[in-house]
């Protein structure tokens, strides 16, 4: 099961979880050294852009572009996005949070180093780094939330009609 992190109760996968964290931590201060950034930063950016371009194709979401190569913003550098020609109301909530289905790759991919009993080693070093990047991968930008919300309020809606109705608020005609 995903959820079973009763690893983390052993020295090995409380060590190997600080590598990771501290890792995660090195990869955001590095925000400030531009090409190292963006080069350590890289397989998060293409882990997540390719998350919202699968899921812009599984949900009709009709994907049009996509860009790695980062650029400056009024607000410091966009590292990469996925261009969607139709993001509605039914399939912007999967588009916008495609990067959290990241998530469990990367609980799979920790659970699966711990377990094997590591060694800290050069080799195992990259494995961390590779479950740091795919766990920053997995947090979706302020854009992402954004569209996620915006384009879906008619489905908030039905679902707090829905609930609403379940627990006796609205009555069901019929």
């Amino acid at each position: 099961m995903i959820t079973d992190l009763t690893i983390l109760d052993t020295r090995t996968g409380q060590l190997y979880l600080a590598t990771v964290l501290g890792l995660m931590l090195l990869l955001g201060l590095s925000r400030r050294f531009g090409l190292v950034f963006f080069a350590a930063a890289f397989p998060a950016t293409l882990a997540h852009e390719l998350s919202h371009l699968l899921f812009g194709l599984l949900a009709n979401g009709r994907p049009s572009g996509m860009r790695l190569w980062p650029r400056r913003s009024t607000r410091g550098y966009v590292l990469g996005s996925v261009t969607c020609n139709n993001v509605r109301w039914y399939n912007g909530w999967l588009i916008g949070l495609a990067p959290l289905a990241l998530l469990p790759f990367a609980v799979l991919l920790l659970r699966w180093r711990v377990h094997s009993d590591p060694a800290m080693a050069l080799a195992e070093l990259a494995w961390a780094y590779g479950i740091a990047s795919l766990t920053l991968a997995a947090l979706p930008s302020w854009q992402d939330v954004r569209i996620a919300l915006a384009s879906s309020g008619v489905l908030l809606a039905l679902l707090a009609a829905a609930v609403a109705t379940q627990f006796g608020l609205i009555p069901f005609p019929g």
